[in-house]
C-alpha cells in the first residue's frame, strides 16, 4: 500500500480537542521526569507516510499542497494529514516537541535536534517500493551516519532514546502494483518483509537505542483506496486477512526480540485494531441532531477518478472536494486518517506506550 494516491490504482469525530488536556500534558511530564534522569529523551522515528512529518519531496508529493495541514499547522507542511499524525502524538505523550524531519535537519537550530529525528519517509517500505524513497534500512544508515557524525552521542542515546518504527504497508502496495504477482506468493513475501524489518529492529537497538514501539500494519481492507469500490460501505476482507497475518508473524518475531534483549526493549502498538475500532459505525449528536458517521468515507477526495486530494489542474483550479466535517470524519484521504482519527488512534494504542518506561 503505498500511502500517498497509488493505492487506488494498486490493491478523518469530535472536533479535536485543542492540543492537549491538562491531564495528558501532566501526564506526559510526570513520565518524562522518570524516564529523563539521564538527560533529554529523544524520539527517532522511522517509516512511511503515516509518521513522516516533512520529509518527502515537495515537488513528488500532495502533503506539501492545500489543503493538507488545514487543520494542523494551519498550511502544508509534509504531513500526509489535515493536521498531526501518529509522530506528533507520541512525541506528546513523551513530553517533547515532535522530532526534526531529517531532510529538513540543516534548516534548523540545533537545539531544534535535541529532542531526536524523524528519519521517515511517505512511500517508503522495508524494501524498494513503487515510490522513489529511503527503504528502512537507509533510513537507519542515515541514523548511523549522524552518530558517526557526533550530531549525538551514542552514550546519550542510549540513555535517553525511543525509537518509533511504523512500515510495511506500502511493501503490499508495491506488490500487488507489480505486473505478475501472484496471491499464493504472499504468504512467503510477508515472511521475506518480517525477516527483513527483523534484521532492522535488531539493528536499531544495536545502534543504542534503548525502547523501540513497532506499529502492526492497519487493516488494508478498510483504506478508502480499496472501500471505493464498495461504496465505502465495507472492508475488504481478503486485504484485511493479509494484515493479520502479517501482524501474526510481526508479534511472533517481537516476542522473540523480546526475550532476547535486556528490560524487553520492544513495544508493540496496535494500530490494526485501533483502525478497527475507530471504523465501526458511528452516530454524532449536534444539537437535537443525530447522524451516521461513515467512518471508511474520506473526507478530502478528487473530483473524479484521476484527481485525488491536493489535486490542480493545469490553470491552478481545484480538483478535489474537502468535506463539511473534517473534524467528525476518521480517513482524511485515500490512505490516511485525519487529525482526528490519528487522535483516536492514539487514545487506543496509549496504554501500550506506558511499556516504554518499563
Amino acid at each position: 500500500m503505498e500511502k500517498q494516491t497509488t493505492i487506488a490504482s494498486s490493491c478523518l469525530f469530535l472536533l479535536y480537542i485543542a492540543t492537549f488536556t491538562v491531564a495528558e500534558v501532566l501526564e506526559a511530564h510526570h513520565h518524562l521526569h522518570q524516564h529523563n534522569s539521564h538527560g533529554s529523551v529523544k524520539l527517532f522515528v522511522f517509516g512511511d507516510s503515516y509518521v513522516d512529518t516533512g520529509n518527502i519531496r515537495k515537488s513528488v508529493s500532495p502533503s506539501w499542497k492545500e489543503p493538507y495541514g488545514i487543520t494542523f499547522p494551519g498550511r502544508p507542511a509534509g504531513r500526509f494529514s489535515n493536521g498531526r499524525v501518529l509522530t506528533d502524538y507520541i512525541a506528546s505523550f513523551l513530553g517533547i516537541r515532535s522530532p526534526v524531519p531529517y531532510a529538513l535537519r540543516k534548516f534548523v537550530k540545533k537545539s531544534k535536534q535535541e529532542s531526536g529525528m524523524n528519519f521517515a519517509f511517505g512511500g517508503t517500505g522495508v524494501f524498494d517500493t513503487l515510490v522513489s524513497g529511503p527503504n528502512l534500512t537507509t533510513q537507519i544508515d542515515f541514523f548511523e551516519q549522524l552518530l558517526q557524525q557526533k550530531v549525538y552521542v551514542k552514550n546519550d542515546v542510549v540513555n535517553s532514546s525511543i525509537a518509533l518504527v511504523s512500515i510495511a504497508g506500502n511493501d503490499y502496495a508495491a506488490h500487488f502494483g507489480r505486473p505478475g504477482h501472484d496471491t499464493k506468493d504472499l504468504a512467503i513475501f510477508t515472511k521475506s518483509i518480517i525477516k527483513q524489518l527483523t534484521v532492522d529492529l535488531k539493528r536499531i537497538h544495536n545502534l543504542g537505542v534503548q525502547k523501540i514501539a513497532v506499529t502492526t500494519i492497519e487493516p488494508l481492507g478498510c483504506l478508502p483506496g480499496i472501500t471505493s469500490s464498495l461504496s465505502y460501505q465495507n472492508c475488504n476482507e481478503f486485504a484485511n486477512m493479509a494484515s493479520m497475518f502479517h501482524n501474526q508473524i510481526l508479534l511472533q518475531k517481537l516476542e522473540e526480540l523480546k526475550k532476547e534483549t535486556k528490560n524487553s526493549a520492544f513495544v508493540d502498538l496496535d494500530l490494526y485494531n485501533a483502525f478497527i475500532s475507530a471504523v465501526k459505525p458511528q452516530k454524532h449528536h449536534q444539537g437535537y441532531s443525530t447522524f451516521q458517521i461513515n467512518t471508511l468515507k474520506p473526507c478530502c477526495v478528487g473530483v473524479s477518478n484521476e484527481y485525488s486530494c491536493g489535486s490542480v489542474d493545469q490553470t491552478g483550479a481545484k480538483k478535489y472536494i474537502v468535506c463539511d466535517n473534517p473534524d467528525v470524519s476518521f480517513f482524511w484521504d485515500m490512505v490516511h486518517p485525519s487529525q482526528n482519527g490519528w487522535h483516536e488512534i492514539y487514545a487506543t494504542i496509549k496504554p501500550s506506550l506506558h511499556q516504554l518506561y518499563l
